[in-house]
């Protein structure tokens, strides 16, 4: 086996692609314990990456505008003896030509039928013929819990909420592929449900484009759930999502955060495979139409408008919603109320009778 002491993962990517991939550095570090391991992506994933993930020592914010000859020399100048190439770019593939370095590149797989290798398996087969050793549970890999402690009790005080279990809601997509969400109407009367449970909060989540949706969704329950909405960095989003008992949300970067800081995720899918970008370890409770999907994998519904939500999304019922989420907060109240950190959420957060 060879020896590693210098690693540079490079992995320009969404947010829900770079978690997926967090298990690749947790398996390098495993394996090469004294290796320093050097994190290269966008500037918006350093206080996630950088400052919660601990199997990643350094980071250096990748810019597109720079030319290849700049961005190549930036990466020998970190001296690395083993470049991790996530990207599946033709700039990953030609900066570390001729370099005096080991490379490893990710190839994605090429099947893209139901049966599909997951996002998460397939990134680390990047590196499986280097890593004999592959930890025995891949996630948490992001670990939140001191900006939880502060954060979330400040938050709830500010919302005049009562402090209460928490679940988390991801009710939008973004602007991309609005086809992904689930309907406006399903999120509305789910929630009604949650808060006639009268057990837990309700906190909705997401990036600056969901603040309107979320708004919305908000104003037919008279203002009675917490909208985060684009008002969280993503380390406070992790943060969130570590305190909540279960996290509902479509296939976007929220859902796979909530899976990295160790939250059980509800998955709601139509135009997206499961099998490759579900959240990982939640499969049994995934809502997944699509097998039945015409426009897998386009940016909008062409059997609904531009901004609506997929047609096949609209066939998710309401009650296999609630089944799901039942089961879920039934598991969770039979739990201890404190469990270590990166294995259950924080014990300030929980009310148990």
């Amino acid at each position: 086996m060879p020896h590693y002491s210098n690693i540079v993962i490079f992995h320009p990517a969404a947010i829900g692609d770079a978690v997926l991939a967090t298990p690749v550095a947790s398996t390098l570090k495993q394996n090469f314990p004294g290796a320093k391991i050097t994190y290269w992506s966008h500037a918006s994933l350093r206080p996630l990456l950088l400052s919660l993930c601990p199997h990643i020592d350094d980071f250096i914010d990748f810019n597109k505008e720079l030319g290849f000859l700049e961005q190549r020399k930036i990466l020998l100048g970190l001296k690395p003896d083993l470049f991790i190439d996530l990207s599946n770019s033709t700039r990953g593939l030609l900066m570390p030509l001729f370099g005096k370095l080991d490379v490893f590149r990710y190839q994605k797989n090429a099947n893209d039928g139901p049966d599909q290798q997951h996002a998460v398996g397939n990134f680390l087969e990047t590196i499986k013929s280097i890593c004999p050793i592959t930890p025995q549970k891949l996630f948490p890999t992001i670990f939140p819990d001191a900006i939880a402690e502060e954060l979330v009790p400040q938050l709830m005080s500010q919302g005049n909420a009562e402090m209460r279990p928490l679940i988390g809601i991801v009710p939008g997509v973004g602007q991309l592929r609005p086809h992904r969400a689930w309907l406006f109407d399903g999120w509305v009367y789910l929630l009604r449900h949650i808060l006639a449970l009268d057990s837990h909060a309700i906190v909705l989540i997401g990036g600056a484009d969901d603040f309107e949706l979320a708004q919305r969704i908000n104003a037919e329950l008279d203002g009675r759930c917490l909208n985060f909405c684009g008002q969280l960095k993503l380390d406070e989003t992790a943060a969130v999502l570590k305190c909540c008992d279960v996290v509902i949300s479509g296939d976007t970067g929220p859902a796979h955060i909530a899976v990295a800081v160790g939250t059980p995720v509800i998955g709601l899918y139509g135009p997206t495979y499961p099998a490759r970008s579900g959240p990982y370890g939640y499969f049994d409770y995934i809502l997944d139409q699509s097998p039945s999907c015409q426009c897998r994998f386009e940016k909008h519904c062409k059997l609904a408008g531009p901004s609506d939500s997929g047609e096949c999304m609209g066939r998710i019922m309401l009650p296999e919603v609630i089944e799901k989420l039942q089961r879920l907060i039934d598991l969770t109240m039979t739990q201890s109320v404190y469990e270590e950190p990166g294995e259950g959420h924080l014990p300030t957060l929980k009310v148990v009778d």
